[in-house]
């Protein structure tokens, strides 16, 4: 397996973006004078649930625009990803990424970050949900590679937004008036978290793909 040169500048690029974003999000914690637990809280499960079903159906929505026809979208594959879809969103959304958010908004950005579970369960139902769109994709069509990036690209715009909905604190008040800083600490997190899936993905495309050459 030889990597290539400019493979190595692609994964370089991809990581410029997280890793500026987690040192930006490092000088945030480090300049807000307290961190309020009663707003590092997640939402309620209301808001939790509705969010995971606006998820579930924009991206049944989105393969629906890149299924060749409708009936490819009722095949076996594609009802396994629309099935699969439904329960990594609420997993997702419920518990693993707002619980995750809910501790990188009270902490700075270390290794540490690699290794929780909360992080690795995220990026887990993340990925298997594309590779899913993806054999679905496969199955569908000959020629999938622009619609599987137009679904990952989506898919991951569609998470960022859910995240930062459920992540920006809501209460008015002093504190969150003199304290802007953690509400920029809610918006680039869900970024970091999405960026590192879509390397992560993006890596192990390219290594299954040097494995079958």
């Amino acid at each position: 397996m030889k990597i290539e040169h400019h493979e190595i500048m692609h994964y370089a690029i991809f990581f410029i973006v997280p890793v500026l974003l987690i040192l930006y999000h490092n000088w945030l914690i480090r300049h807000i004078k307290q961190v309020n637990q009663q707003l590092a809280t997640a939402h309620e499960a209301k808001a939790q649930i509705a969010v995971s079903l606006g998820l579930f159906i924009c991206t049944v929505l989105l393969m629906l625009l890149l299924a060749p026809s409708l009936p490819h979208l009722w095949s076996d594959y594609g009802l396994l990803a629309i099935g699969f879809t439904l329960i990594s969103s609420l997993l997702i959304m419920r518990f693993f990424l707002s619980r995750l958010l809910k501790e990188m908004r009270c902490q700075r950005l270390f290794f540490k970050l690699f290794i929780n579970q909360y992080f690795l369960l995220t990026l887990f139902f993340m990925i298997a949900t594309e590779l899913l769109v993806l054999y679905w994709l496969k199955e569908s069509t000959i020629y999938v590679q622009d619609q599987f990036l137009q679904f990952v690209m989506g898919y991951a715009l569609l998470m960022i937004t859910g995240s930062i909905f459920l992540n920006v604190p809501k209460q008015k008040g002093p504190f969150l008036k003199q304290e802007w800083r953690l509400t920029v600490v809610a918006i680039i997190d869900p970024i970091i978290v999405i960026s590192f899936s879509v390397i992560l993905l993006y890596v192990l495309l390219n290594l299954f793909y040097q494995f079958l050459l």
